[in-house]
Protein backbone atom coordinates (compact mmCIF):
# COMPACT_ATOMS: atom_id res chain seq x y z
CA UNK A 1 0.00 0.00 0.00
CA UNK A 2 1.81 3.51 -0.86
CA UNK A 3 1.55 6.78 1.24
CA UNK A 4 -1.95 8.08 -1.22
CA UNK A 5 -3.43 4.87 -0.78
CA UNK A 6 -2.91 4.46 3.04
CA UNK A 7 -4.26 8.17 3.35
CA UNK A 8 -7.44 7.54 1.84
CA UNK A 9 -7.82 4.04 3.71
CA UNK A 10 -8.01 6.03 7.37
CA UNK A 11 -10.86 7.57 8.67
CA UNK A 12 -10.86 10.75 10.60
CA UNK A 13 -10.45 10.59 14.11
CA UNK A 14 -13.10 10.28 16.43
CA UNK A 15 -11.05 10.91 18.85
CA UNK A 16 -9.94 14.89 18.20
CA UNK A 17 -8.92 16.42 21.77
CA UNK A 18 -8.40 12.46 23.34
CA UNK A 19 -6.17 12.90 25.99
CA UNK A 20 -4.63 9.45 24.29
CA UNK A 21 -1.22 10.68 24.20
CA UNK A 22 -0.04 9.77 27.58
CA UNK A 23 1.54 7.09 26.64
CA UNK A 24 4.01 8.00 23.86
CA UNK A 25 6.94 8.13 25.62
CA UNK A 26 7.38 11.57 25.42
CA UNK A 27 7.73 11.30 21.75
CA UNK A 28 4.60 13.28 20.44
CA UNK A 29 1.60 12.32 17.91
CA UNK A 30 4.36 14.49 15.18
CA UNK A 31 6.47 11.96 14.67
CA UNK A 32 7.21 8.56 12.71
CA UNK A 33 4.59 9.69 10.50
CA UNK A 34 5.46 7.96 7.54
CA UNK A 35 3.99 4.55 7.24
CA UNK A 36 6.55 1.47 7.90
CA UNK A 37 9.02 3.74 10.40
CA UNK A 38 9.68 2.22 13.80
CA UNK A 39 9.77 4.20 17.07
CA UNK A 40 11.97 1.75 18.69
CA UNK A 41 14.75 -0.16 17.23
CA UNK A 42 15.56 -4.20 18.19
CA UNK A 43 17.81 -3.48 19.94
CA UNK A 44 15.47 -1.32 22.23
CA UNK A 45 17.05 2.37 21.20
CA UNK A 46 15.11 4.91 19.66
CA UNK A 47 14.49 5.37 16.10
CA UNK A 48 16.32 8.86 16.36
CA UNK A 49 19.08 10.06 14.43
CA UNK A 50 20.64 13.61 15.73
CA UNK A 51 22.00 16.32 13.51
CA UNK A 52 23.44 19.42 13.62
CA UNK A 53 24.55 20.47 17.17
CA UNK A 54 24.69 16.84 18.39
CA UNK A 55 27.48 16.65 20.82
CA UNK A 56 30.13 14.16 20.03
CA UNK A 57 31.23 11.62 23.36
CA UNK A 58 33.82 9.39 23.05
CA UNK A 59 33.76 8.07 25.77
CA UNK A 60 29.99 6.97 25.48
CA UNK A 61 30.89 5.74 21.89
CA UNK A 62 34.19 3.68 23.55
CA UNK A 63 31.47 1.78 26.36
CA UNK A 64 28.71 1.55 23.92
CA UNK A 65 30.40 0.07 21.03
CA UNK A 66 30.34 -4.01 20.25
CA UNK A 67 33.31 -6.07 21.97
CA UNK A 68 34.97 -6.36 18.43
CA UNK A 69 35.35 -3.39 17.89
CA UNK A 70 36.48 -1.56 20.86
CA UNK A 71 39.08 -4.57 20.98
CA UNK A 72 40.57 -3.06 17.13
CA UNK A 73 40.05 0.78 18.38
CA UNK A 74 42.65 -0.42 21.30
CA UNK A 75 45.20 -1.99 19.57
CA UNK A 76 45.19 0.41 16.49
CA UNK A 77 45.32 3.20 18.96
CA UNK A 78 48.13 1.52 20.69
CA UNK A 79 49.97 0.79 17.71
CA UNK A 80 49.43 4.49 16.52
CA UNK A 81 50.46 6.16 19.77
CA UNK A 82 53.79 3.74 20.23
CA UNK A 83 54.71 4.38 16.30
CA UNK A 84 54.19 7.94 16.68
CA UNK A 85 56.79 8.11 19.25
CA UNK A 86 59.24 5.80 17.63
CA UNK A 87 59.07 8.64 14.95
CA UNK A 88 59.87 11.39 17.39
CA UNK A 89 63.18 9.01 18.68
CA UNK A 90 63.92 8.14 15.25
CA UNK A 91 63.58 12.11 14.23
CA UNK A 92 66.01 12.85 17.13
CA UNK A 93 68.53 10.17 16.06
CA UNK A 94 69.13 6.78 16.94
CA UNK A 95 72.38 7.36 18.24
CA UNK A 96 70.55 8.98 20.99
CA UNK A 97 69.54 5.46 22.14
CA UNK A 98 72.24 3.45 23.35
CA UNK A 99 72.19 -0.48 22.76
CA UNK A 100 71.11 0.15 18.91
CA UNK A 101 74.42 1.80 17.58
CA UNK A 102 75.40 -0.28 14.70
CA UNK A 103 72.35 -1.64 13.27
CA UNK A 104 70.78 -0.88 10.12
CA UNK A 105 68.12 1.50 9.55
CA UNK A 106 65.54 -0.14 9.91
CA UNK A 107 66.37 -2.58 12.27
CA UNK A 108 66.91 0.68 14.17
CA UNK A 109 63.30 2.10 13.61
CA UNK A 110 62.11 -1.25 15.30
CA UNK A 111 64.60 -0.40 18.47
CA UNK A 112 62.60 3.18 18.94
CA UNK A 113 59.79 1.31 18.19
CA UNK A 114 59.95 -1.16 20.77
CA UNK A 115 61.38 1.09 23.33
CA UNK A 116 58.85 3.10 22.87
CA UNK A 117 56.64 0.03 23.91
CA UNK A 118 58.58 -0.80 26.74
CA UNK A 119 58.59 2.81 28.08
CA UNK A 120 54.54 3.47 27.08
CA UNK A 121 54.26 0.11 29.69
CA UNK A 122 56.68 0.79 32.25
CA UNK A 123 58.17 -2.56 31.44
CA UNK A 124 61.86 -1.34 30.30
CA UNK A 125 64.57 -4.57 30.07
CA UNK A 126 67.32 -2.13 30.30
CA UNK A 127 68.62 -3.36 26.61
CA UNK A 128 68.14 -0.15 25.06
CA UNK A 129 68.11 3.33 27.18
CA UNK A 130 68.27 7.41 26.30
CA UNK A 131 71.15 9.23 26.11
CA UNK A 132 70.76 12.49 25.51
CA UNK A 133 68.41 15.11 27.00
CA UNK A 134 65.93 15.41 24.08
CA UNK A 135 65.85 11.77 24.01
CA UNK A 136 65.84 11.50 28.23
CA UNK A 137 62.96 14.31 27.86
CA UNK A 138 60.57 12.70 24.97
CA UNK A 139 61.49 9.15 27.28
CA UNK A 140 59.54 11.29 30.16
CA UNK A 141 56.76 12.82 28.22
CA UNK A 142 56.35 9.30 26.54
CA UNK A 143 56.13 7.44 30.14
CA UNK A 144 53.38 10.14 31.12
CA UNK A 145 51.19 9.04 28.46
CA UNK A 146 51.20 5.52 28.81
CA UNK A 147 50.34 6.12 32.57
CA UNK A 148 47.07 8.19 31.18
CA UNK A 149 46.31 5.99 28.63
CA UNK A 150 46.42 3.07 30.79
CA UNK A 151 44.06 4.87 33.35
CA UNK A 152 41.41 5.80 30.42
CA UNK A 153 41.88 2.08 29.04
CA UNK A 154 41.19 0.62 32.60
CA UNK A 155 38.59 2.67 33.46
CA UNK A 156 36.82 1.75 29.91
CA UNK A 157 37.15 -1.95 30.18
CA UNK A 158 35.86 -0.87 33.70
CA UNK A 159 32.44 0.50 32.60
CA UNK A 160 32.01 -2.28 29.64
CA UNK A 161 31.93 -4.43 32.44
CA UNK A 162 29.93 -3.22 34.82
CA UNK A 163 27.45 -1.12 32.87
CA UNK A 164 23.71 -2.38 32.92
CA UNK A 165 23.33 -4.90 29.67
CA UNK A 166 20.38 -6.46 28.02
CA UNK A 167 19.94 -8.99 30.54
CA UNK A 168 16.15 -9.88 29.38
CA UNK A 169 15.34 -11.62 26.26
CA UNK A 170 11.90 -11.27 24.53
CA UNK A 171 10.06 -13.14 21.97
CA UNK A 172 10.60 -12.55 18.49
CA UNK A 173 6.93 -12.24 18.19
CA UNK A 174 3.78 -10.98 19.90
CA UNK A 175 0.79 -12.99 19.88
CA UNK A 176 -2.83 -11.94 19.32
CA UNK A 177 -4.55 -15.20 20.98
CA UNK A 178 -8.09 -16.49 22.41
CA UNK A 179 -7.80 -16.08 25.62
CA UNK A 180 -10.79 -16.33 28.94
CA UNK A 181 -14.70 -16.16 28.10
CA UNK A 182 -14.00 -16.11 24.07
CA UNK A 183 -11.84 -12.90 24.43
CA UNK A 184 -8.82 -12.32 22.72
CA UNK A 185 -5.83 -11.03 24.37
CA UNK A 186 -2.67 -9.79 22.83
CA UNK A 187 0.84 -11.85 24.52
CA UNK A 188 4.42 -11.82 24.30
CA UNK A 189 7.29 -13.18 26.71
CA UNK A 190 10.10 -12.19 28.49
CA UNK A 191 12.91 -13.88 30.23
CA UNK A 192 16.01 -13.56 32.37
CA UNK A 193 18.70 -14.68 30.56
CA UNK A 194 21.57 -14.71 33.13
CA UNK A 195 21.40 -16.05 36.68
CA UNK A 196 21.23 -12.65 38.08
CA UNK A 197 18.54 -11.62 40.72
CA UNK A 198 16.25 -9.39 39.25
CA UNK A 199 13.38 -8.12 41.43
CA UNK A 200 10.43 -5.99 41.28
CA UNK A 201 9.57 -5.85 37.40
CA UNK A 202 7.52 -3.40 36.29
CA UNK A 203 6.40 -3.52 32.48
CA UNK A 204 4.62 -0.78 30.57
CA UNK A 205 2.69 -1.25 27.21
CA UNK A 206 1.61 1.38 24.76
CA UNK A 207 0.19 0.31 21.43
CA UNK A 208 1.14 3.17 18.94
CA UNK A 209 -0.42 3.49 15.25
CA UNK A 210 -1.33 6.32 12.21
CA UNK A 211 -4.69 8.02 12.16
CA UNK A 212 -5.92 10.50 9.62
CA UNK A 213 -6.98 13.82 11.54
CA UNK A 214 -8.29 17.28 10.28
CA UNK A 215 -4.24 18.16 10.18
CA UNK A 216 -2.86 15.22 8.15
CA UNK A 217 -1.53 11.99 9.54
CA UNK A 218 -0.98 11.99 13.14
CA UNK A 219 -0.07 9.37 15.39
CA UNK A 220 -1.63 7.92 17.97
CA UNK A 221 -0.53 6.11 21.30
CA UNK A 222 -2.59 4.25 23.60
CA UNK A 223 -2.04 2.46 27.19
CA UNK A 224 -2.91 -0.96 27.29
CA UNK A 225 -3.90 -2.38 30.48
CA UNK A 226 -2.32 -5.53 31.38
CA UNK A 227 -3.34 -8.65 33.11
CA UNK A 228 -0.40 -8.47 35.56
CA UNK A 229 2.14 -5.42 35.32
CA UNK A 230 4.35 -6.37 38.06
CA UNK A 231 6.33 -8.85 39.49
CA UNK A 232 7.95 -9.13 42.66
CA UNK A 233 10.27 -12.25 41.94
CA UNK A 234 11.48 -12.95 38.59
CA UNK A 235 13.13 -16.55 38.09
CA UNK A 236 11.46 -17.95 35.35
CA UNK A 237 9.77 -16.43 32.51
CA UNK A 238 6.98 -14.04 32.09
CA UNK A 239 4.07 -13.97 29.68
CA UNK A 240 2.84 -10.32 29.17
CA UNK A 241 -1.05 -10.64 28.52
CA UNK A 242 -3.49 -7.53 27.64
CA UNK A 243 -6.97 -8.83 27.42
CA UNK A 244 -8.61 -7.13 24.39
CA UNK A 245 -12.03 -6.34 26.17
CA UNK A 246 -14.21 -3.96 25.57
CA UNK A 247 -12.35 -1.10 27.41
CA UNK A 248 -9.29 -2.01 25.12
CA UNK A 249 -8.58 0.50 22.10
CA UNK A 250 -7.54 -2.82 19.92
CA UNK A 251 -11.18 -3.92 20.92
CA UNK A 252 -13.11 -4.65 17.34
CA UNK A 253 -9.58 -4.72 15.34
CA UNK A 254 -9.00 -7.39 12.87
CA UNK A 255 -6.37 -8.56 11.58
CA UNK A 256 -5.59 -6.27 8.42
CA UNK A 257 -6.17 -3.41 10.90
CA UNK A 258 -2.47 -4.06 12.26
CA UNK A 259 -1.13 -3.41 9.29
CA UNK A 260 -3.26 -1.18 7.54
CA UNK A 261 -2.51 1.30 10.90
CA UNK A 262 1.12 0.48 10.47
CA UNK A 263 0.84 -0.08 14.24
CA UNK A 264 3.33 -0.78 16.51
CA UNK A 265 3.67 -2.27 20.23
CA UNK A 266 6.06 -0.53 22.49
CA UNK A 267 7.48 -2.32 25.57
CA UNK A 268 9.42 -0.58 28.80
CA UNK A 269 10.39 -2.24 31.46
CA UNK A 270 12.23 -1.23 34.90
CA UNK A 271 13.74 -3.65 37.44
CA UNK A 272 16.00 -3.85 39.97
CA UNK A 273 19.43 -5.69 39.85
CA UNK A 274 20.30 -7.34 43.19
CA UNK A 275 23.88 -8.32 41.96
CA UNK A 276 24.87 -5.55 40.66
CA UNK A 277 22.74 -3.31 42.97
CA UNK A 278 21.40 -0.99 40.33
CA UNK A 279 18.02 -0.34 38.40
CA UNK A 280 17.86 -1.37 35.06
CA UNK A 281 15.55 -0.12 32.20
CA UNK A 282 14.61 -2.09 28.80
CA UNK A 283 13.14 -0.73 25.82
CA UNK A 284 11.59 -3.49 23.21
CA UNK A 285 8.73 -3.14 20.44
CA UNK A 286 7.18 -5.44 18.20
CA UNK A 287 5.60 -4.02 14.42
CA UNK A 288 2.51 -5.31 13.14
CA UNK A 289 4.91 -7.25 10.57
CA UNK A 290 6.21 -8.92 14.13
CA UNK A 291 2.90 -10.20 15.32
CA UNK A 292 1.44 -13.76 14.62
CA UNK A 293 -2.58 -14.46 15.10
CA UNK A 294 -4.31 -17.23 16.57
CA UNK A 295 -1.02 -19.36 17.71
CA UNK A 296 -0.19 -19.89 22.04
CA UNK A 297 2.57 -20.36 23.44
CA UNK A 298 4.57 -23.46 24.13
CA UNK A 299 6.00 -23.77 28.08
CA UNK A 300 9.43 -23.06 27.88
CA UNK A 301 10.28 -24.36 31.60
CA UNK A 302 10.27 -28.42 32.66
CA UNK A 303 10.44 -29.95 36.42
CA UNK A 304 13.02 -31.87 37.51
CA UNK A 305 13.28 -33.93 40.82
CA UNK A 306 14.81 -31.11 42.46
CA UNK A 307 15.19 -28.30 40.32
CA UNK A 308 13.23 -27.09 37.37
CA UNK A 309 14.45 -26.11 33.85
CA UNK A 310 14.10 -22.61 32.04
CA UNK A 311 14.48 -23.23 28.57
CA UNK A 312 15.51 -19.65 27.19
CA UNK A 313 15.99 -21.06 23.39
CA UNK A 314 12.37 -22.09 23.26
CA UNK A 315 10.74 -18.22 24.63
CA UNK A 316 9.85 -17.91 20.96
CA UNK A 317 8.01 -21.45 20.62
CA UNK A 318 4.33 -21.57 19.56
CA UNK A 319 1.81 -23.74 18.54
CA UNK A 320 -1.27 -23.30 16.38
CA UNK A 321 -4.43 -23.26 18.41
CA UNK A 322 -7.99 -23.20 17.31
CA UNK A 323 -10.30 -19.91 17.89
CA UNK A 324 -12.80 -20.19 20.81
Amino acid sequence: MNLADFRNHLSPSDAAGDPAQEGDFGLGDKVARQPGTRLINSDGSFNVVRRGQSFFAPYKKLVEMDWPRFIIVTLLTYLLCNLAFAVGFYLIGPEELSGIEGWTPFDQFLGCFYFSVQTFTTVGYGTIAPSSVSANALAALLALFGWVALALVTGLFFARFSRPTRMIVFSDKAIVAPFRDGKHSLQFRIANKRDTSLINVQARVVMTWLEKTDAGLSRRFHPLQLERDFVALFPLNWTIVHPIGEDSPLHGWKREDYGSRYSEVLVSLDGYDQTFAQQVHLNNSYTYEEMEWNVRFEPMYQERERTTELLLDRISDTVPCEEE
